[in-house]
């Protein structure tokens, strides 16, 4: 088909000719030009001649046609009549294009029975002209125009019948083939695409004959024939184009080539559902190109069952791609696809499957990462949301079924999490859940650990100081089923875990109850000195620890301090204890007895040093520091042997006379009298009984010296050793406060 600017050429053509003969003309006349004054041929190289420049030739289609139109009119024998026909002819196309690409013309469409009849009446006229092909061409292009399919049709066959070498060939085939698809004559339509395929790729109209040839094949029911024209259409549009991004923005393809390439993808997917699906593709990827683009093949056949609502069909084909390409970049793309769908179309189960599976085969020890390293890379950010998503949902099945199983299946997600991404900053909340779990299935030991982990070898966050202390509960629940050695054992781990925890996180609000905790079990493990340093970091706390903790911190140092044998300290101690347990508090009167005893054991070191004076001090001032303690009365008995000891016989005398009537029933009320009558008889008073008259005489008839030393005199009387008092019993150890 000649184009506007060949026709505006052919309509000059007559003009250039005149122009020609007009030239010719002028030199036949004879007629010399300005500066011909030297006739030789020597000065024509000097000669200069000014050319003024061509007028532009207006070009107006209908003009020229009328112009043809008036030729043929009034030249009816004129040798160029032919020529002047089929320019004629060619404009009248040209003006009925125009018209059509402009929308003008009449309601039925442009008008392009002028060019018919210009065309036809050019065959009738000249039936054996060698142009005659394309004017065939031509008249069968305007009959198609023309909405004269079948005409057309019958002339592009006498076309190809009486030219079968020419250069219209083909797209006259093509041309044939369309109007028989268009007429529904798709067995002859086939035939007329394989004419034109017959000439190899070199023809432009191939890779269009290529793809209607399937769909002439897909329309006879031959899905296989078709399928196999469809992936021909690929290999020459598909190949080298990637797998990255949708078809539609693929870079590099011009309009009609996305068109034709998403067009062909389609019908392939249509002709693939009606045979076995995916299984149907493995038999066409059979070369090198085509596996450059087996995924969008699977993939385009996905996305059309899930327009047909096919979703188990379209989970299958994803899947199925994945499990035949298993090492592919696109693998786990697809793989994804498969959990997308059943998780959106409330197929939780499958889902659950697909998510293990797709774990399993992009996982941190897969095959497929030590295969494809970039492709791996890509697919870590799903294979950590599938880890996560997987624990949790056995977990909180844990939570509701209290199952083993359940328990154990959560486990091992957690752990498959924690060992593939160590650094990962959602590890650390991921390791806490895994300890909450394991203490949530009674394995203590296993979630102590867990719990420490999380606490101090993670960076800062939020969850670290909860993780410490639940690892102490963890010990704790432990410690309620352990014996023995094995008891002692784990309260020596608790208490190293409760300093840890301290030290990590000193302004936590816990930090009273763990340290108390710790130096009590500390003081239970004999071992004071630390657990008077740990009870002194209870009391150093700011913001200061709670009176209970306060005071089994206070209790703890001083049980320490008495122990030492420091008494001083021991008796502040218990002061400070008393003053955190309120007065009617039911266990104050046994507190009451330790200041007593550390006073007591202060008089007890200071009359073994030989300081009788300082030791009656600190027995007396047991009546102040805890008058109801009952080692008051042993206190006051050794304070009056002291007195005596010192020849006080005067405060002797009266420590004990108090003493007598203070605590008649005191089992040491047998050694008083004996010790007053040797009182009175240093102080001369004679008249003094000590005692019941019977016990003065008894006491007389048996003197307490060896008669034969002294001889009955009383100058020689020697004081009987004082029986020693009873030892102050020991406090008793701290009770737990917390």
């Amino acid at each position: 088909m000649r184009r506007r600017s060949d026709l505006h050429d052919i309509a000059l053509r007559p003009l250039v000719a005149l122009m020609v003969a007009g030239t010719a003309g002028c030199a036949s006349t004879g007629k010399k030009l300005p500066g011909d004054d030297q006739p030789t041929l020597a000065t024509l190289g000097q000669r200069t001649v000014e050319v003024p420049k061509d007028k532009k030739v207006a070009a107006n289609e209908e003009q020229t046609i009328a112009a043809y139109r008036k030729f043929l009119e009034v030249a009816p024998k004129a040798p160029q009549r032919s020529e002047a026909m089929r320019r004629l002819g060619d404009l009248e196309m040209d003006l009925a294009d125009q018209r059509s690409a402009a929308g003008q013309g009449p309601a039925t469409g442009p008008d392009y029975r002028a060019a018919v009849k210009r065309y036809e009446d050019f065959l009738k006229a000249y039936p054996d002209d060698k142009g005659n092909d394309r004017v065939l061409y031509q008249l069968a292009r305007a009959q198609e125009q023309a909405g004269e399919l079948e005409t057309s049709l019958k002339t592009l066959d006498r076309l190809v019948a009486t030219y079968p070498n020419t250069l219209y060939r083909d797209e006259a085939h093509f041309r044939r083939g369309e109007m028989l698809f268009s007429l529904r004559d798709y067995p002859r339509a086939e035939r007329a695409y394989a004419t034109v395929l017959g000439a190899g790729s070199r023809s432009q109209f191939h890779e269009r004959a290529l793809y209607m040839q399937g769909w002439s094949r897909f329309k006879q029911g031959k899905l296989e024939d078709g399928l196999q024209s469809f992936f021909g259409v690929l290999d020459a549009r598909a190949t080298g184009l990637g797998n990255e991004g949708s078809l539609e923005s693929l870079p590099g393809l011009t309009r009609a080539d996305r068109e034709l390439l998403e067009d062909t993808f389609r019908v392939t997917s249509i002709s693939l559902a009606n045979l076995q699906g995916a299984e149907s593709i493995p038999g066409y990827i059979n070369d090198t190109g085509r596996r450059s683009y087996e995924y969008r093949v699977y993939e385009q056949l996905g996305e059309l069952y899930l327009k047909q609502e096919r979703v188990k069909d379209a989970a299958d084909t994803f899947g199925a791609f994945a499990r035949r390409n298993p090492l592919d970049a696109q693998a786990p793309q697809l793989q994804a696809r498969v959990i997308e769908i059943y998780q959106g179309n409330g197929f939780p189960a499958l889902a659950l499957d697909a998510k293990k599976d797709y774990v399993s085969r992009y996982g941190v020890g897969s095959e497929f990462r030590r295969a494809n390293p970039a492709g791996w890379e890509k697919a870590q950010p799903l294979v950590k949301t599938h880890l996560t998503e997987l624990a949790r949902h056995y977990h909180a099945s844990a939570q509701k079924s209290k199952a083993s199983a359940d328990y154990q299946e959560a486990v091992k997600w957690y752990r498959a999490y924690i060992a593939a991404y160590p650094n990962d900053p959602e590890t650390a909340q991921n390791n806490f859940l895994l300890a909450e779990l394991l203490y949530e299935d009674k394995r203590l030991a296993e979630a102590a650990v867990e719990y420490e982990k999380v606490a101090y070898q993670y960076p800062n966050h939020a969850k670290a100081a909860d993780a410490g202390y639940s690892a102490l509960l963890s010990y704790a629940g432990q410690e309620k089923a352990a014996q023995g050695e094995a008891l002692a054992a784990l309260q020596r781990t608790s208490v190293d875990s409760a300093l840890r925890f301290a030290k990590a996180f000193p302004k936590d609000a816990r930090n009273g109850s763990v340290l108390t905790n710790a130096s009590e079990k500390l003081f239970a493990l004999r071992d004071p000195e630390r657990a008077e340093a740990v009870a002194q970091q209870v009391l150093k706390l700011d913001p200061p620890a709670a009176p209970a903790q306060r005071r089994v911190a206070w209790t703890v140092v001083s049980h320490s301090a008495f122990e030492k044998g420091r008494y001083e300290e021991s008796e502040k101690g218990y002061r400070e204890v008393l003053a955190l347990v309120p007065e009617k508090d039911p266990a104050r009167n046994d507190l009451v007895e330790r200041p007593a005893a550390s006073v007591y054991k202060q008089g007890e070191k200071a009359r073994a040093a030989g300081d009788n004076a300082a030791a009656i001090g600190h027995f007396n001032r047991i009546a102040a520091v805890a008058p109801t303690s009952t080692v008051r009365a042993t206190a006051q008995y050794d304070a009056a042997a002291a007195m005596i000891a010192m020849k006080d016989w005067d405060g002797a005398s009266r420590t004990l006379e108090d003493f007598r009537q203070r605590y008649p029933n005191h089992p040491l009320q047998a050694e008083v009298g004996s010790k007053l009558a040797l009182a009175y008889l240093e102080r001369q008073q004679w008249g003094r009984r000590p005692a019941s008259s019977s016990a003065w005489r008894q006491r007389r008839r048996t003197p307490p010296w060896p008669a034969r030393r002294c001889g009955n005199r009383p100058s020689c009387m020697r004081r009987r050793p004082m029986r020693r008092a009873a030892r102050a019993p020991p406090p008793p150890r701290p009770t737990n406060a917390t």
